[in-house]
Formats: structure tokens, sequence, C-alpha cells
């Protein structure tokens, strides 16, 4: 079956906690790769298809926080491989803005360590977009 979303890779840390009322345990991992749809990230914990879990994106304060849905786990070394998905385009769509903050910080501690300029988040937005966002996949649906 093909690909309904383009994915792209993206270490963003993220955690993540359980819905279910009697076990709220909070796991931080980091994602490994986040497309229009959901993301993918490596647990060392079993999760079960069409489990609801809260995604937690502490980037800013507050962090972005949304309720996404397991909707597949596979094994993968010593843990497990977990695809987490987002049923409404206003989340993916929010998801997606993270990510690309995400790109523009790591693009501004880059330039930092290559060049010793320091950037502020506009400047390094500006210079990103300018560089980039014709990479950046456009289609969220």
């Amino acid at each position: 079956m093909p690909r309904r979303f383009i994915r792209h890779p993206a270490a963003i840390p993220i955690k993540l906690c359980n819905q279910q009322a009697n076990n709220q345990s909070v796991t931080e991992v980091t994602t490994q790769d986040v497309s229009a749809g959901g993301l993918s990230c490596e647990t060392e914990k079993l999760m079960t298809p069409g489990e609801a879990v809260e995604v937690e994106i502490s980037l800013e304060t507050p962090p972005f926080k949304t309720i996404g849905h397991v909707v597949w786990c596979k094994s993968k070394g010593n843990g497990f491989l977990v695809g987490i998905g987002f049923s409404d385009l206003a989340t993916a769509y929010a998801v997606r803005m993270v990510e690309q903050v995400c790109y523009i910080e790591e693009y501004r501690q880059k330039i930092l360590e290559e060049e010793g300029r320091e950037l502020d988040s506009e400047e390094a937005a500006i210079e990103w977009i300018e560089a980039h966002a014709h990479e950046f996949p456009q289609n969220v649906h």
C-alpha cells in the first residue's frame, strides 16, 4: 500500500504519557521521523495499537501537547519502534510546525558551532527559510 504522507527524518525529543487512568507512565524518547499524519519513535515499552498517548514537545513554554494513538508497534533491538497517528489535520499541521521549529533550532546551533555566529530565533528562522524551506514537504493531507 503506498504511503499516504511523506515522512522525513526528525530527531525531536518528546515525552509520551500513557492515557490509561490507572497507569499514567511517562516515557522520554526521540522521534525517528515525522509526517503530516503522525510520527515514529523508539521506546523500551511495548505499546498496543489503538492505545491513546499524550505527546508532549517541550521546545517552548508552555510545551506543545496533543493526543495521538498508537498505530503500530514493531520489535527493534531491545525495544520497540512505535508509530503514533494524529486524527485531525489541525493537530498534524501543528506537529509539522513544531518540526520546522526543531530544524530552525538545529540550524541555529550549527551556525554557532561552525561559524561562531550567534543568531536569535527570528534571525535563524529567516536564514533557514531562505536556505531550506523548499526542501520541506508541502503536502499536509
